[in-house]
């Protein structure tokens, strides 16, 4: 194989890899924007119902029957916040990361 050839090899090995890892990037960026996403919908909707009656608890309205629902919800947003900072600790990396689905449309011209 000539130098020239060797060369262009190179290089086209150099921006398929390139190429591969912006790809890599920008995919990985968009999954830790919807894992942040999903995070902060699932903690809020806990928080939410937790500070309507953290609230009436204030005005001294809480019932007897939303005072063991007012601590669930308090336990349910810690062990949420907690599982959620482990699957964010554990994601997958690299390769592993879940690849984007094809459609139909895009399965039939691949055939």
């Amino acid at each position: 194989m000539s130098m020239g050839k060797r060369v262009r090899r190179e290089l086209g090995l150099m921006a398929r890899d390139a190429v591969k890892e912006s790809v890599r990037a920008a995919y990985r960026q968009d999954y830790e924007i919807g894992f942040d996403d999903a995070a902060q919908t699932c903690l809020g909707v806990l928080s939410e119902a937790a500070d309507e009656l953290r609230a009436k608890m204030k005005s001294g309205n809480l019932s007897k029957q939303e005072q063991p629902l007012l601590a669930r919800l308090e336990e349910l947003k810690e062990e949420m916040g907690e599982r959620l900072q482990s699957a964010w600790e554990g994601e997958p990396a690299g390769e592993a990361l879940p690849q984007p689905s094809v459609s139909r449309r895009q399965q039939t011209r691949l055939s």
